[in-house]
């Protein structure tokens, strides 16, 4: 598994690229780890199906953003690419 994340700020020339993720804390309530949980079960489910018929596959969850002073939300995404 390659869990990849977006960083907050933009790097010194404004662009935002992907970083590798190798350790992940969740501060989150019991609604919000459910929230999480099921998402993470459902997106099982459609991933072995997309793989079954070899199609891409998008599909996400959005959180809200304890963070007062963020500029994005906290989304949780599962991605796949045909041919992966």
């Amino acid at each position: 598994m390659r869990i990849v994340g977006w960083p907050e700020e933009p790097d010194s020339e404004g662009g935002i690229d992907p970083v590798t993720i190798v350790d992940v804390d969740f501060h989150a309530s019991p609604e919000e780890l459910r929230a999480i949980g099921n998402f993470m079960l459902k997106a099982a489910a459609e991933l072995e199906s997309a793989q079954s018929r070899n199609s891409a596959l998008s599909i996400g969850i959005e959180l809200g953003n304890s963070n007062p002073s963020a500029g994005v939300g906290v989304a949780i995404n599962v991605v796949r690419s045909s041919g992966d």
